[in-house]
């Protein structure tokens, strides 16, 4: 039954600390049966080439995914009470996807860091240096600039530690008063 379920959207841009959150999560709660952590790009992410020829652009094949994802954390999963999502996602698209299906039983957590740390982790840790682009850093300042703008609480990831950035994530559902399930 949807009206007892919670889900939990991190974003952020890349680079930030999101799957690292959400796989730190999942080793800690491995033994909670009625959550479910899921990973947006699980997809596959097709080349900007491909998005702009079947959606008509990277941002509406984006909108339309994020769509998908949440109606298929809404409607699906039926046994879960929990459900976590780690995507890079705009967040209108996120809270327009809720609204279409009247499910107002989630929160959106931004993870977030400077960019010198972006960089140095999509480069160094990551290996990705083509990532570490203009875009990427606008990106980082959009995603900030939005969860600022709808009150959305911000995790900066920049000089805390895995085990922190968990601290942090619990925190926040306990300040929302969001009670974990079992």
């Amino acid at each position: 039954m949807t009206n007892n379920k919670f889900i939990i959207f991190i974003t952020g841009a890349s680079g930030v600390g999101k799957t690292s959150l959400l796989n730190n999560l999942k080793e800690k709660y491995s033994y909670k049966k009625a959550w479910e952590f899921l990973k947006f790009d699980s997809i596959g992410v097709p080349s900007n080439e491909e998005m702009i020829q079947e959606y008509g652009s990277g941002e509406n094949w984006q909108r339309e995914k994020t769509f998908e994802w949440i109606q298929k954390m809404v409607c699906g999963f039926p046994d879960k009470k929990l459900i976590i999502l780690d995507g890079q996602v705009n967040l209108q698209f996120i809270k327009a996807g809720f609204e279409r299906q009247n499910f107002s039983n989630y929160r959106i957590i931004l993870i977030d860091c400077t960019q010198e740390i972006m960089i140095q982790r999509l480069i160094e840790e990551r290996q990705q240096p083509w990532l570490a682009s203009q875009d990427m850093k606008n990106w980082l300042d959009f995603l900030r600039n939005q969860a600022e703008q709808f009150h959305e609480p911000i995790i900066n990831t920049s000089q805390i530690s895995p085990d922190e950035v968990v601290a942090q994530f619990e925190q926040i559902l306990s300040d929302y008063m969001i009670l974990l399930p079992e």
